[in-house]
């Protein structure tokens, strides 16, 4: 190659360089705006306080505009609004005075509305922060005292020795003191007052020969003195509810409140003398009706189910249609109910069965049906307690349980719509377990005792023990004998009544057996 063709590929080459380097343009000097802040650390995980960043002027203005408006709501009783409107101000990280004024508002709303784990977690941020602001100190005791009533709630006493009483039993007001008197002597710590199935008709010494009172205020009344008189003793009062009768204490109950019970003789659909808890209204009147006996400063509710949800019964308008829309398929008790159906014994000769494609479509409408109603069950009891614990919060609630929801579930779930293991996993201080006892047959004390025994300890000790995280949270009964409570220890062979069950179990003496 000449010296010539050499200097011409060296040009070409440079030109193609200098066009490459072309393809970005050139940078200008740096713009002083540009210069991205200095590196800061990463926040901790757990801040020690407030935010302290001051913020512009106009966001200032802004804040304590939000601020004014919640407090606005608060004073008006517009709870809802404060707490929405204090959420949205802590959301935009406000300086440290408006922060802290904020949470101490919105924990104070919260506490309004019963929404008393929130509240807690509020106290718990201003009394954790480490700048000493004004409500530090308080908002640690308010901490405290919550944390401990949440706890308190969820157990009932360490000892519960209760006498179950009904209405009518209840001693006149002159001899009701000295006669609680004795039941503490005695070793009792609570009163469980059985409101019973027929609502209004009882008498009192105030009323006699005034007419008996029939209505919910009297029955407040007549709780409000009772319990008053209770608590100067440290005598705890309980009362004992069941749903399917509470309408009773309604001034006129509607009719469109009663349930609906399928005769399989006549293979018509009746009224029931109980009421539809699946009806919204009757539900909207239960609300009402535990929490004003709830205002008389009772200890706790006992969810009776002494008159259970049947398997013939709940078929009301309200709970067929509510089924339907679950599910998008109807039950029709005249196609299910045929004549010899056994749905016990269709379960049992099923349960083992390799042909499950041949069970009848019935069969299959029974056991969602029967499922249904058992969850649904359940439900209204977890919106009722929901609503109570906003006003009442340590108000304890327990629910019956029948022996065989422990230890025959598919025959509880048939006869009594109980389904016991998903009871435990919904928000009940306690369970209560009353043997099934025949009140018509005739038979000793003895007999009544060992019948207890035999079918409360196997279903208490080895199934519903196991699933709860405290004995305490278990009540079992003890039947009466001519209105006399049965002492533990009494039994004929000496031992205690009460030998096999760990300490910390709950004992009801049910002065009713035999009355």
């Amino acid at each position: 190659m000449t010296t010539l063709q050499k200097s011409f590929l060296l040009l070409v080459c440079l030109g193609l360089l200098a066009g490459c380097g072309r393809t970005r343009p050139p940078h200008g000097p740096p713009v002083i705006s540009a210069i991205p802040p200095p590196a800061v650390d990463t926040l901790p995980d757990r801040v020690e306080g407030p935010f302290t960043i001051e913020a512009p002027s106009d966001i200032r203005r802004v804040h304590a505009q939000l601020f004014q408006e919640a407090q606005g709501h608060f004073n008006g009783r517009e709870y809802p609004k404060t707490i929405s409107g204090l959420k949205r101000l802590l959301a935009l990280r406000p300086e440290g005075t408006i922060e802290v004024e904020g949470r101490w508002l919105l924990a104070q709303a919260y506490g309004q509305v019963g929404e008393w784990e929130a509240a807690r977690d509020q106290y718990r941020t201003l009394a954790g922060t480490g700048n000493g602001h004004r409500y530090q100190s308080d908002a640690k005791l308010k901490f405290q005292e919550i944390q401990r009533l949440l706890e308190q709630f969820k157990m009932p006493p360490l000892v519960t020795q209760a006498i179950r009483l009904t209405l009518e039993q209840l001693p006149a007001s002159g001899g009701f003191d000295q006669g609680i008197k004795k039941m503490k002597e005695d070793g009792i710590t609570t009163l469980l007052i059985d409101l019973g199935c027929q609502g209004g008709g009882f008498q009192t010494d105030q009323n006699r020969g005034l007419g008996a009172p029939r209505h919910l205020l009297d029955l407040q009344a007549l709780l409000r003195s009772y319990v008053e008189r209770s608590h100067r003793l440290q005598l705890l009062v309980y009362v004992g509810v069941n749903l399917r009768c509470a309408g009773n204490w309604h001034d006129s109950p509607k009719l469109e409140w009663r349930d609906r019970t399928y005769h399989v003789t006549t293979q018509t659909v009746k009224e029931s003398r109980f009421f539809d808890i699946f009806h919204p209204d009757y539900q909207q009147f239960l609300h009402q009706f535990l929490t004003r006996l709830s205002e008389e400063s009772i200890d706790g509710l006992v969810f009776l189910d002494d008159y259970p949800l049947g398997v013939y019964d709940g078929v009301s308008p309200s709970g067929l249609s509510r089924f339907q829309k679950a599910f998008g398929v109807d039950f029709d008790p005249v196609r299910v109910f045929q004549p010899g159906f056994d749905p016990l014994r269709s379960s049992k000769s099923s349960g083992g069965s390799t042909r499950a494609q041949e069970v009848p479509a019935e069969d299959s409408v029974f056991w969602r049906w029967v499922g249904w109603k058992a969850r649904e069950r359940l439900n209204i009891f977890e919106q009722l307690i929901g609503s109570l614990r906003k006003r009442e919060l340590t108000v304890h609630c327990g629910l019956e349980l029948h022996p065989h929801g422990l230890t025959d579930p598919v025959r509880a779930l048939v006869d009594y719509a109980q389904d016991a293991m998903e009871a435990t996993r919904r928000p009940f201080s306690f369970f209560f377990v009353r043997p099934e006892i025949d009140r018509q047959s005739a038979f000793d004390q003895q007999a009544v005792i060992e019948k207890l025994r035999r079918i409360s300890t196997k279903a208490v000790l080895t199934r519903l023990l196991p699933v709860l995280d405290d004995p305490r949270r278990v009540w079992v009964s003890m039947p009466a004998d001519g209105g006399k409570r049965i002492v533990p220890g009494t039994a004929a062979n000496g031992t205690s009544l009460l030998h096999d069950f760990p300490s910390g179990i709950g004992v009801v003496h049910d002065l009713r057996a035999f009355s």
